[in-house]
């Protein structure tokens, strides 16, 4: 199974996707970032974000995609335009009919690192050790990214073991 995991940002949106072979180890396929000036418009930054997130899936066919689920923010402005860029990574995923998922930061890391409240580093570092990369993957956001993948590939293996003995 291959996922693609979206780290969403108006100036930075990360993107890593992760496969799960048959003998349940992760592969690392791709990571990177789509990195854009905040002196562009907003509606011309999540266009750019849409057709990029659009050409990344038609590249790299994943089987899901999975984004980190809306927190709180202590700045509003923020929190809804970081909801726009949501917006527009889940409709470039479902106008490609894939299935999107959402996970709370606190499960991202908690399947990333067995700590949900992890520091950042602490996610950057085990996000290289679990897909045996030589070093960190940058920007952070790609970091993010693999992660929000990672996790989705361990939820989905989960639930795989609990149907296969009936729970």
């Amino acid at each position: 199974m291959r996922v693609l995991g979206i780290d969403c940002g108006t100036e930075c949106t990360g993107y890593g996707l992760v496969e799960l072979d048959p003998s349940d180890e992760l592969h690392c396929i791709n990571f990177g970032a789509i990195q854009l000036s905040r002196q562009i418009p907003l509606p011309t930054r999540l266009s750019t974000i849409f057709d990029k997130l659009c050409a990344l899936i038609l590249e790299c066919r994943p089987d899901r995609v999975a984004i980190e689920d809306v927190f709180y923010a202590v700045n509003v402005k923020s929190a809804l335009k970081l909801g726009q860029v949501r917006g527009v990574a889940m409709l470039a995923a479902s106008s490609h009919k894939i299935e999107v998922a959402e996970y709370a930061p606190l499960t991202i890391k908690a399947a990333v690192v067995g700590y949900g409240k992890a520091e950042k580093s602490q996610v950057q570092l085990m996000v290289a050790r679990l897909l045996r990369l030589g070093q960190i993957p940058h920007p952070a956001d790609a970091a993010d990214a693999l992660a929000i993948a990672i996790c989705d590939l361990h939820t989905c293996a989960t639930h795989d073991r609990q149907r296969a003995v009936g729970l």
